[in-house]
């Protein structure tokens, strides 16, 4: 509690004017005699501390009204939060801090979240005096922010503020306003916070910095209403490969926050700005959901796709961007040391009758440009090549290659073993044996048969490679000693099929089989699995794609922007530094030269999607759970806030309910007396 007028109070030492009064007030007695006094003495006796307790009650109400009187001239007013400053404080600092995340685009009681906040940030700043200083903070934390205003240029500060893609933790908007405002050590200091108090960017660490307890912490709350929002969560291909003029699948995985059923939501694709397919969708609360959009893919070449939802009112997630490559074939290279065996003729006429779907390339040696632009590798007779060899295809897996081993008779490359990750240790078993089982539940074989008949032929082994799997290979197959026949083994974004026999007539019927055409051409057609080129703004900070290029110095990154990205490159993988660029969401496509290399599709980060909030008991318990200083929450509209602000800065005035409490006092003796005047005449 402060007064206005402190110096009145000196008149509460007028208080002892009633008290001397009441003291010296005896009232004098006519003496009567009587013959007998006792019974007069009795009640003489009574009458007399009958008037001592009246005087003391008088007494007291007096004293109170002429308190409440000098109380209501000095002009008390109580002063619900107070920051620090020094004694001699000159003004106000304030920090405003206005909430321009994506998620302020829901909708509130007063409208729009954000520019509800946007208004109740000038109202506030209406409250202040042109001399004092003022930060007007966002979520884009620019430098700019670090500087002290005035009062007009806040305001236009204020109005200049649009919605944007950035967004920051409450720990660290409450640790640069204290920054900022710590400047101010001469005047009393105060930080407003206008957001939505979403649970992604509120949520306080436990390992969290204390607030200054010296700023005065006000928050003003802008609720979202119940509307419910769906954003596309990610998108992906059923097939591995994508061959021009072949239909395709893209599979939509769309979440939501809604409680209740949502049907026939509008869902749509566009490639390179086409719409070449549209449906619909339903959604079940809890659960997200995942549909399907079918087309027929174009040309080949560079591919920017959209999916695209129609969702109100937040609108940044309701498009997903990607970007993908369309092939005309499938490229596969077949390195053998003998073009001519009965393997590699097995090799080439199979792939020969695929429709052109493939083409082969047979090399008896080898260079890393040679393969550069392969999309799987088959190593059939091919000897030892060192550490070079096995280093290359091991980044070339690791990029998304496909490489598969029919391994040389008794001259397995133990370098090559050693860069795949897996043993080096083996050895040849000259032991005739039989594949017993397929494992046909893995993805690998998903779709090669109709069914499965319960005892069918599978091939016959003669002589065959007997090693360790790796703890990530996966077997699939195996034969009746137990032993590995077929393995599967992942490598950074590609993998590597390895057979335990090399394929020769005099060891194995494999390549007479009839599981031998289905394998290979499945493992082909993985080799294509080009990824699909996405990412979220801020967690997607390194792009990695295995693309030809001669000069690094020479590539950009074009859209609505152009940029010219940090780039490494690590024999045949670039990797794109997207740390720190200001990009917005959208398509990108990577240029060397202007020649276009690969697309990219930018999103805006889904964490904004999801608007749910803490209520205001949840938020104040979560701050004084952490032990951080005392704050206030403002849940007040725009017609009350400035009443609220003034209560709050300049204290709520008691003077009326002093005057109240001084009529009361005095209303009271005045009963008083009268009743005990009547009392004493009957």
């Amino acid at each position: 509690m402060e007064f206005v007028h402190p110096e009145i109070l000196w008149g509460l030492g007028a208080l002892a004017i009633p008290i001397v009064i009441h003291l010296l007030h005896f009232r004098r007695f006519k003496r009567v005699r009587f013959s007998q006094v006792s019974f007069l003495k009795d009640v003489q006796r009574e009458t007399k501390a009958t008037q001592q307790i009246k005087h003391w009650w008088i007494l007291l109400l007096r004293l109170l009204a002429f308190a409440a009187i000098v109380l209501a001239f000095a002009q008390p007013k109580l002063i619900s939060m107070q920051g620090t400053g020094t004694s001699g404080n000159t003004g106000h600092a304030v920090s405003l801090f206005v909430d321009n995340s994506l998620s302020m685009q829901g909708m509130g009681e007063e409208g729009q979240l954000f520019q509800s906040a946007r208004n109740k940030a000038s109202l506030v700043l209406d409250q202040y005096k042109p001399t004092d200083q003022f930060q007007v903070l966002t979520n884009d934390f620019s430098g700019r922010d670090q500087t002290f205003l005035t009062k007009d240029q806040a305001l236009e500060r204020i109005e200049s503020i649009q919605i944007g893609p950035y967004t920051q933790s409450l720990s660290s908007v409450v640790q640069r306003a204290s920054n900022q405002l710590n400047k101010a050590t001469d005047r009393q200091r105060t930080a407003y916070l206008f957001s939505d108090l979403q649970k992604t960017t509120h949520q306080i660490p436990l390992d969290a910095a204390l607030p200054d307890s010296g700023i005065q912490w006000l928050f003003v709350p802008e609720i979202a209403g119940n509307t419910p929002n769906i954003w596309v969560d990610s998108v992906w291909f059923t097939e591995p490969m994508r061959i021009s003029e072949r239909p395709a699948a893209l599979q939509v995985r769309l979440r939501h926050n809604s409680k209740t059923s949502v049907d026939a939501v509008p869902l749509s694709l566009r490639v390179n700005g086409e719409r070449v397919a549209m449906g619909t969708f339903n959604i079940v609360p809890g659960i997200p959901t995942d549909t399907v959009l079918r087309f027929t893919l174009g040309k080949p070449g560079i591919q920017q796709g959209t999916v695209h939802i129609e969702d109100a009112p937040i609108r940044f997630d309701d498009d997903w961007y990607f970007g993908y490559d369309v092939v005309d074939q499938i490229q596969i290279a077949l390195l053998t040391s003998k073009p001519n065996s009965s393997v590699s003729t097995s090799i080439k006429r199979l792939f020969s009758t695929a429709q052109d779907l493939y083409s082969l390339t047979v090399q008896t040696q080898w260079t890393p440009g040679s393969l550069t632009e392969r999309h799987c590798i088959i190593l059939s007779e091919w000897p030892i090549q060192g550490t070079g060899f096995a280093n290359a295809m091991e980044a070339f897996c690791s990029a998304g290659g496909t490489l598969v081993i029919l391994p040389q008779f008794e001259a397995v490359d133990p370098s090559l073993l050693s860069a795949l990750g897996t043993s080096p240790q083996n050895q040849w078993m000259e032991q005739s044996d039989r594949v017993q089982r397929l494992v046909s539940e893995h993805p690998f074989f998903q779709h090669m048969f109709d069914r499965i008949p319960e005892r069918m032929d599978l091939p016959v082994i003669e002589a065959m490679w007997d090693r360790t799997l790796a703890p990530q290979e996966e077997a699939l197959a195996w034969t009746e000693r137990g032993r590995p026949f077929l393995t599967r083994l992942p490598i950074g974004q590609g993998q590597a099929f390895l057979f335990s026999t090399n394929g020769d007539e005099d060891q194995t019927n494999l390549t007479r089989h009839a599981l031998w055409v289905p394998m290979v051409l499945r493992m082909a057609e993985q080799s294509a699995a080009g990824s699909i080129h996405q990412g979220e703004i801020g967690k997607f900070s390194t792009w990695a794609l295995d693309v030809e290029c001669e000069n690094t110095a020479e590539l950009a990154l074009e859209g609505d922007q152009r940029w010219l990205p940090e780039v490494r490159q690590t024999g045949t993988e670039l990797r794109i530094s997207l740390e720190g660029v200001p990009l917005d969401a959208g398509h990108f496509t990577l240029t060397e030269s202007g020649r276009p290399l690969a697309s990219l599709g930018l999103n805006q980060d889904r964490d904004e999607s999801d608007h749910a909030a803490f209520d205001l008991l949840g938020f104040e318990s979560q701050w004084y759970d952490r032990g951080w200083p005392s704050m206030k929450l403002i849940a007040a509209t725009s017609s009350t806030l400035p009443q609220v602000i003034q209560r709050i800065e300049q204290g709520t005035p008691l003077w009326k309910a002093c005057v109240l409490l001084a009529l009361i006092a005095l209303s009271l003796e005045t009963i008083l007396l009268r009743a005990w005047k009547q009392s004493s005449k009957a």
